[in-house]
């Protein structure tokens, strides 16, 4: 969070903060400044129930919304649709002499902000436009790739898969039905040009990240098109000759698509169908199967490998507020130096455009090569977190396994996980055709017996059951294997499948490292996460935690003595006290990762049947 001295105070408004990507944006700048006054606006009467000052604003009325926004320093326009609202928002900012820093994602609102140019800088004003996710980090992505000329012949495609965990705003439907059209705007020869939307092609499947088969993307249509065809386009610098980009989306095929586009073609049915989306959305929103990722991947050419990516269990809203947020950071700390006049992300000079990533980063939003993604294990979840501000705010924070929502691809990889361990080959090698199937009986039958042996257990309470379920199940299959290969062997495999699934999962469970390398004490705050799972186990009585904390030779010590774990009780009580130490090997694998590049360093001592000591050291100035 900003420090306080004397920095001015700067009033910042609003205008559409409370809707979904608003009321983002709002959380996103909040928690990383106290010098700034935050002011919502919207058409509607006030509530009463508001977090921030709210204050009514009808754009139509011009005179008394110039009066209005000269109260504020700076404006985020986050209402829409966009393609309705923002040029005559941009009008009143223009006249009232405010900066102005918009997330437009509409091509047909670009080409008319883009003209203002000369408008706001004979009125001393600037306009960042198009500062969300797509356009904003697409052409963030975009121009980092142009620049490095990473295509001879300046062909680029970018491919985005947003999941439908999130709902969705009102105005978001709009932008979407945009591109539902038979003639689209596309970017082409170094000009916008309109075509006729081919709807599937050889370019229209793409392989996101975690996906088992290829998704079918939709041209969009990105207000990018006007600005990399705009006579003020540096093709010297970042030469783009063609930019193919295109959207997929949970759930909607692509014949949906073209359904749609014969049916409102003239954009009639445009309310009615936005509502709909809406409403669809909403049932979407919490749903336990509805895909919580959001995928970003910008390409040269044909060549995905030499592309970047943003990847994540974030949502697209969440996207757009990071951007939005990030350059408002920079206007905040002076570090855009544009002359007034309109900008979008391609126009920054170059020191506006490496503080935008630079702020970006500071939020955990930053892209990674393709082909290191691909080549590596710990990736295969994404990298990115919600406003991650501090330890707290990093996803699963003070939760354990059985205490969050499980992501609905995990199941599918755990499958894959089994099925490629040299416990399923192991199997599959002494057991076919009749005694394959007579083997799955006997140990389905193993586990009902063993699930009513830990009846009392799983009666606890929901997280126990589950637990309960789980640990049965292993301890089924695991007696199974071990008779049929000896302990030793029977140990062997089934550590390497746990410490692989568990791997896995954790990638999921626990933030990057690299997360907690931007967080301000990255040792103090690895340490602290740790702590809050711990104290979580500990209140689902999974097992006994006790923590401790000293300075030692300017160097602080933090104890943990772990002792009761649940899982080595479970593996006890089933036969199988030689697994009880296999939770305790995967958190030791888990804490080699996450400490990484920290200053932490730590002795882990395996007691013995679950329990476990750890002594975590580290300076008092371990940080970035």
């Amino acid at each position: 969070m900003t420090e306080l001295t004397d920095k001015k105070i700067y009033r910042i408004l609003i205008i559409g903060g409370g809707g979904e990507t608003g009321k983002t944006i709002l959380r996103y700048i909040s928690t990383r400044h106290d010098n700034v006054e935050l002011t919502v606006a919207g058409r509607h009467e006030p509530s009463g129930k508001e977090e921030y000052r709210y204050v009514r604003i009808n754009l139509k009325d011009f005179t008394g919304s110039v009066t209005l926004v000269r109260e504020f320093d700076l404006v985020i326009a986050a209402c829409g649709p966009m393609e309705k609202v923002l040029s005559g928002l941009l009008n009143i900012c223009i006249e009232a002499g405010v900066d102005v820093i918009d997330i437009n994602d509409s091509a047909k609102a670009a080409s008319d902000v883009l003209d203002k140019h000369a408008y706001a800088a004979d009125r001393n004003v600037r306009i960042y436009s198009g500062m969300g996710m797509s356009p904003g980090l697409t052409s963030l992505m975009l121009r980092t790739l142009a620049e490095k000329k990473m295509s001879a012949e300046g062909v680029y495609r970018a491919r985005i898969s947003m999941g439908t965990a999130y709902g969705g705003g009102r105005s978001s439907p709009y932008a979407m039905l945009d591109n539902l059209k038979n003639d689209i705007l596309v970017y082409q020869n170094s000009r916008a040009v309109v075509i006729r939307n081919p709807w599937r092609d050889d370019k229209s499947d793409f392989l996101f990240m975690g996906k088992r088969k290829k998704l079918t993307g939709v041209h969009y249509s990105t207000p990018e098109i006007y600005s990399l065809a705009s006579p003020r386009y540096p093709h010297d610098r970042a030469f783009v000759s063609c930019y193919d980009i295109r959207c997929t989306m949970e759930g909607f095929p692509v014949w949906a698509a073209g359904l749609i586009a014969r049916i409102n073609g003239s954009g009639r049915f445009n309310d009615v169908l936005a509502g709909m989306f809406y409403k669809s959305g909403q049932k979407m929103k919490g749903n336990a199967k509805s895909d919580p990722d959001n995928h970003i991947v910008v390409y040269p050419d044909s060549d995905e490998d030499r592309g970047i990516m943003l990847f994540g269990d974030v949502s697209s809203y969440d996207l757009t507020a990071a951007m939005a947020a990030a350059v408002t950071d920079c206007w905040i700390d002076g570090s855009l130096s544009e002359m007034p006049g309109v900008y979008s992300v391609e126009f920054l000079n170059d020191d506006s455009f490496a503080a935008v990533v630079r702020a970006l980063d500071r939020r955990n939003i930053f892209w990674k090569n393709v082909a290191d993604v691909r080549r590596s294990g710990w990736d295969q979840w994404g990298w990115l977190e919600r406003n991650a501000h501090d330890v707290s705010s990093l996803r699963h924070y003070g939760e354990n396994w059985y205490t969050v929502r499980i992501h609905p691809r995990m199941k599918n990889v755990q499958t894959d996980i089994l099925y490629a361990s040299g416990v399923w080959k192991e199997v599959r090698s002494r057991c076919k055709g009749l005694s394959f199937v007579l083997c799955v009986l006997k140990m389905m039958n193993r586990w009902r017996r063993n699930m009513s042996s830990l009846k009392k257990e799983g009666r606890k309470d929901a997280v126990h059951l589950a637990l309960v379920k789980d640990m049965s199940m292993f301890a089924s299959g695991y007696s199974l294997v071990r008779d049929m290969v000896g302990v030793d062997r029977a140990v062997e495999l089934y550590r390497d499948m746990f410490l692989t699934a568990g791997n896995s999962e954790m990638c999921w469970f626990m933030p990057r490292p690299e997360t907690f390398m931007r967080l301000a004490k990255p040792a103090e705050s690895v340490i602290t996460y740790f702590k809050a799972m711990m104290d979580k186990n500990d209140a689902c009585s999974f097992l006994s935690f006790k923590y401790g904390m000293e300075l030692n030779e300017g160097r602080t010590e933090i104890r943990f003595e772990i002792r009761n774990c649940i899982y080595a009780g479970i593996f006890k009580r089933l036969g199988c006290p030689e697994l009880c130490d296999l939770i305790r090997l995967e958190e030791m694998r888990e804490l080699a990762r996450i400490t990484k590049g920290t200053g932490i360093s730590y002795d882990y001592e395996l007691l013995g049947g679950g329990d476990a000591n750890i002594v975590f050291s580290f300076t008092q100035d371990a940080r970035k």
